[in-house]
């Protein structure tokens, strides 16, 4: 489980910093970089509940 986060947050990560770099670059890939970025925050946010469901199985 803690590897498929670590994984998904890379990945986010990488799709984010994509997707910015493309809407930087022109004005035709404004879309797809900001296709890029919600794909790569939402994989984030998957990540993050994912480690905080396990924080939190832990505790209790």
């Amino acid at each position: 489980m803690t590897v498929l986060a670590a994984f998904l947050l890379v990945i986010g990560t990488i799709l984010i910093l994509m997707g910015a770099m493309l809407m930087l670059v022109g004005t035709v890939l404004i879309v797809l970089g900001a296709l890029l970025i919600i794909i790569g925050i939402a994989l984030v946010a998957v990540a993050a509940f994912l480690l905080i469901r396990r924080a939190l199985r832990r505790e209790g």
